[in-house]
């Protein structure tokens, strides 16, 4: 019994323990300079397989310049537009497929952000800030999401402050759920663990 006990403990400590979290990404520009014809589009992770809708105040356009300017932006028709984000518009991204998980990590990339310009992430609680000294770079996102998650919110919105800004990327850590054999198994050592002590001690 005490050896059993003891294997049991070891199989369910290996099994049980995740090794490291699950991460998902999500690029948002993959057809350069192109519309999307629609304000909505669905994008799955490139691993996973979770989705999440983006959803503009225009139709969404694929924008790369060659420039660093690429990510995903809004269509616009005036002159001189550059089918970026500008102040008063938004890209909205439904990640409710991606808040019944365990968070554990999250970074957003927004590019575009020249000198003097900022862009934002917020759940109608609270926001993130970016200026240019995070163009094209991940920002942590983390808190966000977990109080997304704690106001049962679905939609991150991204919007531009001064300037405009592109959405390029967003990359969510998730903690792995263990195995249900693994519990068996530490439940298993456990309780013989247990019976040992007891009966050292009986008197």
């Amino acid at each position: 019994m005490k050896v059993w006990a003891i294997v049991c403990l070891i199989l369910a400590l290996c099994c049980a323990v995740p090794a490291s979290a699950t991460s998902y990404t999500w690029n948002f520009a993959t057809t350069p300079n192109a519309s999307l014809g629609s304000t909505t589009h669905i994008y799955t992770s490139l691993t996973g397989g979770i989705t999440l809708t983006a959803t503009g105040s225009s139709p969404l356009f694929y924008k790369s310049d060659g420039f660093g300017e690429t990510g995903l932006g809004l269509i616009c028709h005036e002159r001189g537009c550059d089918h970026e984000i500008e102040p008063g518009q938004s890209i909205a991204l439904n990640l409710s497929n991606l808040l019944s998980h365990s968070i554990t990590g999250a970074t957003l990339i927004l590019s575009s952000l020249q000198s003097g310009e900022t862009g934002s992430a917020c759940d109608g609680f609270t926001c993130v800030s970016f200026t240019s000294g995070n163009n094209a770079s991940a920002v942590n996102i983390t808190s966000l999401l977990l109080d997304m998650q704690h106001h049962h919110v679905s939609n991150l919105v991204i919007k531009a402050g001064s300037g405009d800004v592109l959405l390029a990327g967003l990359q969510v850590s998730v903690a792995t759920v263990p195995e249900p054999g693994g519990l068996f198994l530490m439940g298993s050592g456990l309780i013989g663990i247990a019976g040992m002590v007891r009966r050292k001690f009986r008197p």
